[in-house]
């Protein structure tokens, strides 16, 4: 079985930071206020941590600035970490004014556009993705994540305000690409004979379909299976992002899929989580 090839993200790092430059310079000062489906952050709180991301990135990765962590010893605990990190980040910069946001996002972005540029994507990763379980990584993966990081806050932002989204293809597809790599993760604990599939179908524009095997006790994506899978689920795209992301419910979401054949051997899909919430 041949495994999935890594998903290139970092020429769209560009593009997607330019369209949230325009889409937060596009806001009227009520705008910034709105709520947005995360119950304690409003579109200045996501714009702020979209920000920390950046800034994040850039001390740590390419300034070699790292911060005093805690003993961690499980992923829960990671990720009390990073959110705890989130929240005094966002608190602080409820005292920036919207221009002052706007012109650190649009510095610090490019930035990262750059930094992403120099690096070989095969390289061993700064940050492994943990949400994939993984201890480490290489860099694809990693700006893969970082890109979802970007994509998913923006429309987000864009969701609270009432505009369109990002959903052509050419930015959507690799954000859904980039979340499936965790299936094999969220799949750990499902048993299985070797042999056995499941078919990850993806509804719309960006979409595709995804395949799940087992083999040697353990399962992965693969480009493509000798076998017929024992169970297919079927869920369009926008709803599939929202709920890896906790934006939309998983029995809400199940009630929107399609389940063909076991659902037990569909039932961890429904429960993956690809942030770190």
């Amino acid at each position: 079985m041949t495994p999935l090839p890594p998903i290139a993200t970092k020429h769209l790092f560009r593009d997607v930071s330019a369209a949230l430059h325009e889409l937060l310079g596009s806001l009227g000062p009520d705008d910034w206020s709105k709520p947005t489906v995360h119950a304690t952050r409003d579109v200045k709180d996501l714009a702020a941590h979209l920000l920390d991301g950046s800034f994040r990135r850039l001390s740590f990765q390419r300034d070699g600035q790292f911060i005093p962590a805690p003993e961690i010893r499980s992923f829960e605990a990671m990720v009390e970490f990073i959110q705890r990190l989130n929240t005094e980040w966002m608190l602080a910069a409820r005292r920036l004014s919207p221009r002052v946001l706007m012109d650190l996002l649009r510095r610090a972005d490019e930035e990262v556009a750059v930094l992403f540029d120099g690096l070989d994507p095969e390289g061993p990763a700064i940050f492994s993705v943990a949400w994939a379980g993984e201890e480490w990584s290489q860099n694809w993966f990693d700006v893969a994540r970082e890109y979802t990081e970007k994509w998913h806050h923006q429309q987000q932002i864009r969701d609270a305000v009432g505009r369109p989204g990002l959903k052509e293809r050419r930015y959507m597809h690799p954000v859904i690409d980039a979340f499936l790599r965790g299936a094999p993760h969220a799949y750990r604990n499902v048993p299985a004979a070797d042999g056995a599939g499941v078919d990850l179908v993806i509804t719309g524009e960006a979409g595709g379909t995804w395949h799940l095997a087992r083999a040697a006790d353990r399962w992965e994506l693969v480009a493509a299976r000798e076998t017929p899978a024992q169970t297919t689920v079927e869920l369009d795209a926008d709803s599939a992002w929202r709920l890896w992301t906790k934006g939309l419910d998983p029995e809400k979401a199940r009630a929107q899929a399609m389940v063909h054949g076991d659902e037990a051997l569909a039932a961890p899909i429904f429960r993956m989580v690809t942030i770190m919430a």
